[in-house]
């Protein structure tokens, strides 16, 4: 399976079990970044088409996204700004093509391209204090939710309300050593896991996670970057965290 079907999979997989098709897009938004520019126009074209369908197929398990027109590449000077027909002010700009979209568009309406994915997790002004949440911050109450790639079972964490740093590795048979989280089902052994793989802990000072990798055998990455053994970095919301080749995506929940 070539990497546009493994990603259109996880996608569809995503969608059926009924999250919404921005945010499914947020989740996947660091593998379809490293996609060569065809690569992405491709995979834009292959949801459009499957959003066609699903949405004729299953209309009580999809939520609703826009219309779907055809993808098509024109010169940026054809299009003229679309009139801000539903009171929208914000607008989000194509990285491809320059063009205005709406803060809800999934696709440039101009050229098919995916567009800047934001949620609440990522940098925003707060209108009420003047503050920022950025993609690095993780609050007193902050969730930390990890998701195995290809389920839809989501770990939710709590690093700050523990007094050491959590450990992520698999559990084996007759052995005292347990992680705090243990992804020995997740066929953890075969994917190269090992017992304590990286650790997770809380900068209270800072208000952020910090991930070591704990000298396994393997190796631990962050978007592809691979970790030195013993190498401190900052986990954010959004990253792909690799422990040998079990993929998890990392994701933040702060309290309304």
């Amino acid at each position: 399976m070539n990497r546009l079907d493994d990603l259109l999979k996880e996608y569809t997989q995503m969608r059926g079990a009924g999250q919404e098709a921005r945010s499914v897009l947020y989740a996947l938004r660091g593998r379809i970044e490293t996609l060569a520019p065809a690569q992405r126009d491709e995979f834009a074209a292959l949801v459009r088409a499957w959003e066609a369908r699903g949405a004729q197929d299953a209309p009580t398990r999809l939520s609703p996204i826009r219309p779907i027109k055809p993808l098509k590449r024109l010169q940026p000077a054809a299009f003229p700004l679309r009139p801000d027909t539903d009171g929208l002010s914000e607008r989000v700009k194509c990285p491809h093509c320059g063009r205005v979209n709406k803060k809800q568009d999934v696709f440039c309406y101009a050229c098919g391209q995916v567009l800047e994915m934001r949620t609440a997790h990522d940098t925003k002004h707060l209108s009420d204090s003047g503050e920022t949440i950025s993609s690095e911050l993780f609050g007193p109450e902050t969730v930390l939710t990890l998701r195995v790639r290809g389920s839809v079972e989501v770990y939710e964490l709590r690093p700050q309300k523990i007094d050491h740093e959590l450990v992520i590795g698999r559990s084996t048979a007759g052995s005292a050593i347990i992680p705090d989280l243990d992804l020995n089902s997740k066929q953890a052994a075969d994917l190269g896991v090992s017992r304590m793989h990286l650790s997770v802990r809380y900068d209270a000072e800072h208000q952020a996670l910090m991930v070591t990798d704990l000298g396994s055998a393997n190796g631990s990455f962050i978007n592809g970057q691979r970790l030195l053994p013993r190498e401190v970095r900052v986990l954010r919301h959004g990253d792909e965290l690799r422990l040998g080749r079990l993929v998890l995506m990392v994701a933040f929940r702060h309290p309304q």
